[in-house]
């Protein structure tokens, strides 16, 4: 059995003001340096002989600092492992794009996927750029071991859909360095000979190694765009996140 643990970035300084994030970084909010060493702390007891990998942007890089210092190594960068590109709109406060682009933004709101048409990447590109890394790394992982990565919140949301062929919708939120993992059997003999290594969720968004007031929501639309986050600690603002908004 093979581990693949997903953890998203701590919150970033854009996250709390509420700016427009996509792959355009500005690293990680005081918040977000204590949830990462929480994380770091938590991770390191429990896998002390992980693989390490992260996305190539600050706040990712910012969040598996400690975890690496923790465990002697070196992280690889694959920036297959960025969030989704949201083109024009990224270091913009949501408020200025949704009083800039007020027909467009509702379209967002009502759960169309209007990313393209501001330069940035579809919900479906994104699947198609983080699905295969995921299961890269999966492969790439000795059996009996784990490979921790830390990427955003919209890779592990939409990455995680189309890993298990799971219509976008069947999870929920993605909290800030929340812990995904999946769990990849070695193949079995079937009637037709070798199939590929079963694939299950072990565990999806787990945060019970921060307080509660240091909990962060990221609440992704049903139809699978990404989602605000809330910069009130709880998860009900949509305040503050990587992505904009999308209504239910």
């Amino acid at each position: 059995m093979r581990r693949l643990v997903l953890v998203r970035h701590g919150e970033s300084i854009w996250n709390a003001e509420a700016r427009i994030q996509g792959q355009a970084c500005a690293g990680l909010s005081e918040v977000g340096h204590a949830q990462a060493k929480l994380t770091a702390a938590a991770l390191s007891a429990s896998y002390p002989d992980a693989h390490l990998v992260t996305s190539d942007l600050q706040r990712t890089v910012e969040t598996m600092a400690p975890l690496a210092a923790a465990l002697g190594r070196e992280p690889a960068h694959d920036p297959r492992l960025r969030e989704r590109s949201f083109g024009d709109w990224e270091g913009h406060l949501r408020a200025d794009v949704i009083a800039a682009d007020p027909e467009r933004w509702q379209r967002w709101l009502d759960g169309e996927d209007v990313v393209g048409e501001v330069g940035g990447e579809s919900a479906a590109q994104l699947a198609d750029r983080v699905e295969p890394v995921l299961r890269e790394l999966l492969d790439a992982t000795p059996d009996g071991g784990v490979t921790i990565a830390v990427t955003h919140g919209g890779p592990v949301w939409h990455g995680t859909h189309r890993v298990l062929g799971l219509p976008p919708g069947t999870f929920g939120a993605v909290g800030n360095t929340s812990v995904t993992e999946f769990l990849a059997f070695e193949a079995r003999r079937r009637g037709n000979g070798d199939g590929p290594a079963p694939v299950v969720l072990d565990r999806w968004n787990e945060l019970a190694h921060l307080p509660l007031e240091l909990r962060i929501g990221w609440v992704p639309s049903v139809l699978g765009a990404a989602a605000g986050e809330g910069s009130d600690r709880s998860g009900s603002d949509p305040a503050g996140s990587d992505a904009p908004p999308v209504g239910r």
